[in-house]
C-alpha cells in the first residue's frame, strides 16, 4: 500500500497537535516509500525549548502514524534546533 502525502499528514495530526500546544508546528514534507519526512516549525513558538526533543517526537509520531497507516516504517523530523 502506497502512502500519499494527504494520508501521512492526517496520520500525524495528533503529533502535530502536541507541537502546536507549545506554539510550533509539524509539517509533512514528503513520503519516501514507508518513511514519512517532516520538519518542525518553531519560529514564533512561545517556548521553542518546550517543544519535545526530535528523537522523542519522532517515536510519538511513528506510533501515531502506525495507528492509522500500518505500512509506515519510520518518521524522520528535521529539527532546526539541532
Amino acid at each position: 500500500m502506497t502512502i500519499d502525502l494527504a494520508s501521512a499528514t492526517a496520520a500525524l495530526e495528533g503529533a502535530r497537535s502536541l507541537v502546536q500546544a507549545d506554539g510550533g508546528d509539524l509539517v509533512v514534507d514528503e513520503v519516501e516509500g514507508a518513511t514519512i519526512r517532516a520538519h518542525l516549525v518553531i519560529e514564533g513558538a512561545e517556548c521553542a525549548e518546550c517543544v519535545m526533543p526530535r528523537q522523542f517526537l519522532e517515536q510519538i509520531a511513528l506510533d501515531m502514524a502506525r495507528a492509522e497507516l500500518t505500512t509506515v516504517e519510520s518518521v524522520t523530523i528535521h529539527d532546526p534546533r539541532e
